[in-house]
């Protein structure tokens, strides 16, 4: 193969001596690329890899050399005579104490690399957006009946394991249809939000809040008990009432309240269980006068 030939490749092709590192020729490409003359300038292996490359050759490249003869797709970087850092990978191998290299800039590869990098963060970034609106509610931004019920799910799978007690807290606002009546509907919706910011300000980080359906909401009160229970539905009840209502009156609702045995979790139905206890309370609340908790 002539030099012609040689000077098409689309690589840096030169030889360098293995001792004294010096470049002995190359390539009318690496001349080029490295703006650079190999038969004008006494040219070393220093002048054309970076400080890290050059560690990592003597560290690591050169004795798979002497060991092996050859050493494949090794990742460098070039630097140019005007100071410009190039990545490139390489392919280098020993014959009678001369070193042959062919090096293959990898700046679009790079770049490319970097452009899917981002469009994978790009995309996680996105997914988690979507999945974590899918568990929410529009209005209020508490989680929506779906997403509790499947925390709750992966709580009672703990909870199988080791117990810990969980209260589940049933929320109904009283006599919310006469206030969409009366007020109007977007007076409702705003209600709603108010009352959703309250839950959230009252209860603790490891407690769960959603919005059930309509004007239910549901509180999971992670490691608490009935005592417990009763304890946060009475602040509650006083965080509630200080949402007014345009004719003067106070918001009021009605609570049930149920909890989760050790006995409970081994049921498959357990949630739905549950729930259906609080709902019966609740109803009772109502039943009773409203504006009040009551125990399943």
């Amino acid at each position: 193969m002539s030099q012609a030939d040689v000077d098409h490749f689309p690589c840096l092709l030169f030889v360098t001596h293995i001792e004294s590192t010096q470049v002995l020729s190359g390539n009318s490409f690496a001349e080029s690329f490295l703006n650079v003359s190999f038969s004008e300038l006494s040219l070393k292996l220093t002048d054309i890899l970076s400080k890290a490359s050059l560690i990592f050759y003597e560290s690591y490249i050169k004795p798979i050399l002497l060991n092996y003869g050859t050493c494949k797709e090794v990742q460098i970087t070039i630097v140019t005579k005007a100071g410009s850092r190039v990545p490139a990978v390489a392919n280098v191998s020993l014959v009678a104490g001369k070193l042959y290299w062919a090096m293959y800039p990898a700046e679009e590869r790079d770049k490319l690399y970097q452009e899917l990098v981002s469009a994978r963060e790009n995309l996680e970034e996105k997914t988690e957006e979507l999945t974590r609106l899918t568990r929410l509610d529009p209005l209020t931004s508490l989680l929506n009946r779906r997403a509790l019920t499947s925390d709750l799910t992966k709580i009672v799978t703990f909870m199988k394991r080791k117990y810990v007690p969980v209260c589940l807290v049933l929320i109904d606002i009283d006599y919310f249809k006469p206030i969409n009546d009366n007020f109007g509907h977007e007076y409702g919706d705003e209600v709603l939000s108010k009352l959703a910011s309250s839950l959230t300000n009252v209860v603790r980080e490891s407690d769960l809040v959603a919005r059930w359906g309509g004007e239910e909401f549901v509180v999971a009160l992670y490691n608490s008990d009935l005592d417990g229970a009763e304890y946060y539905c009475s602040r509650i009840h006083e965080a509630v009432q200080k949402i007014s209502l345009p004719n003067s009156e106070h918001l009021t609702v009605s609570i049930g309240v149920s909890a989760i045995e050790p006995e409970d979790v081994k049921d498959k139905d357990v949630i739905s269980k549950t729930i259906n206890i609080a709902d019966s309370a609740l109803y009772k609340a109502k039943n009773n006068g409203r504006n009040q908790t009551q125990f399943g």
